[in-house]
């Protein structure tokens, strides 16, 4: 064999081996590159899982915000309510007790809807008693 004929087979030698080496190249980047694919389709997996869970979260945290509004509007309503009733009270207790403007005068206020056992009983009161056939006045 000439030294010729040996370059050429170490030439194609040489040739073989890279042409290996670069299909093995190929194909450890084809396998990164699906790898690589498949992760990121569970991580989109994953994440829309998670912005659904996250939706729904949101829903029922909007629904129950909506609820407390709505009983905070009806507690406020009711707040209201009671401070009139309360003025109220304050205005007639002042008047009860001889003030005759309805203001309180100074020292302690007797509420006799507290303590109706010492309310005082005007002497032309009526009894009344219910029966079957209704109301009878006394």
């Amino acid at each position: 064999m000439s030294s010729k004929g040996y370059n050429n087979l170490k030439v194609d030698e040489k040739k073989m081996k890279r042409m290996i080496s670069n299909r093995e190249s190929a194909r450890r980047s084809r396998m990164k590159k699906e790898q690589h694919m498949k992760d990121l389709n569970d991580q989109i997996f994953y994440f829309t899982r998670k912005r659904d869970e996250l939706l729904v979260k949101i829903e029922g945290t909007e629904k129950a915000n909506a609820e407390m509004e709505m009983e905070n509007m009806v507690l406020r309503s009711q707040k209201q309510e009671l401070e009139k009733r309360l003025e109220y009270a304050n205005y007639v207790c002042g008047w009860y007790e001889g003030d005759g403007d309805g203001h309180v005068s100074m020292g302690v206020v007797q509420e006799p809807w507290l303590r109706p056992w010492e309310q005082k009983q005007p002497s032309n009161s009526l009894s009344v008693m219910s029966s079957s056939a209704g109301f009878t006045i006394f």
